[in-house]
């Protein structure tokens, strides 16, 4: 899910501009972020479900209404470290974003192939993390703390402050007190661009193979919005050959 997440705002990051987003804090008593994220992964199928999926293949939809682009989208994912996205832009052609766990790549017609390195390395191998990305063990963060109650797009929910242990990435993201759900993720992206802070709202879960994934993503920067609508989720449908370095990307890498 995260690496879907991640892609969206990458992708984004080529035609938006960006702009922080800020929920007010209630001064209401709350339990550990610990307690917070064990919640969330039973909400969303428990453990031993999440487990039994190796490899995900979903289809979605993007938009960004404010300069009237659509794109189809495939994402796959697979456990531990693999993740690639392939969007088709009508009149553009075709976005390829991924890691096979090791190298990482973007590759656009706007702005041709190049290898990620850096901050865009550690960020996009850290979105690749399968099982860590759904089952949240504390040893991939070097803290979490849950900072109160706020209001989330008019939702009552728990705040999270979480930072990644290899990276020293945080995150902000927001718990449903209600249903234990993510409803929205506070981060900063890290692109060709430069650094972004983003404000993504998460909707419409639906259960894929015994497990609930938000079914849509919406990217805020500033005054505008991407759209993500996942339409398909096939368990264990992602093959091998998804997660194969791009020919284009292929000459960059130094042998």
């Amino acid at each position: 899910m995260k690496a879907l997440r991640s892609f969206a705002v990458a992708a984004a990051a080529l035609v938006l501009s960006s702009a922080p987003f800020a929920a007010p804090l209630s001064a209401q008593a709350a339990p550990s972020a610990a307690d917070v994220l064990a919640k969330y992964v039973a909400a969303i199928g428990g453990k031993d479900a999440i487990m039994k999926i190796t490899s995900l293949k979903q289809t979605s939809t993007m938009q960004v209404p404010a300069v009237g682009l659509t794109a189809e989208v495939e994402a796959y994912q697979a456990a531990p470290n693999k993740a690639a996205t392939k969007s088709t832009i009508p009149g553009v052609g075709e976005m390829l974003q991924g890691t096979d766990g090791v190298v990482a790549w973007d590759a656009n017609p706007m702005q041709g192939p190049r290898l990620l390195s850096d901050k865009e390395l550690a960020q996009t191998l850290e979105g690749a993390d399968f099982y860590g990305n759904m089952l949240y063990p504390v040893d991939r963060f070097a803290t979490m703390e849950n900072l109160g109650v706020a209001d989330f797009n008019g939702e009552k929910s728990y705040k999270v402050k979480l930072v990644r242990k290899d990276s020293g990435r945080a995150t902000t993201q927001y718990f449903s007190v209600a249903t234990g759900l993510i409803v929205g993720v506070e981060t900063v992206q890290e692109s060709q661009m430069g650094t972004m802070q983003v404000s993504s709202t998460l909707s419409d879960y639906k259960e894929f193979g015994g497990v609930k994934f938000p079914t849509k993503t919406e990217v805020t920067m500033g005054a505008n919005k991407l759209i993500m609508t996942i339409t398909n989720v096939v368990i264990n449908g992602a093959p091998a050959t998804a997660f194969d370095i791009p020919d284009a990307v292929k000459p960059l890498i130094k042998k």
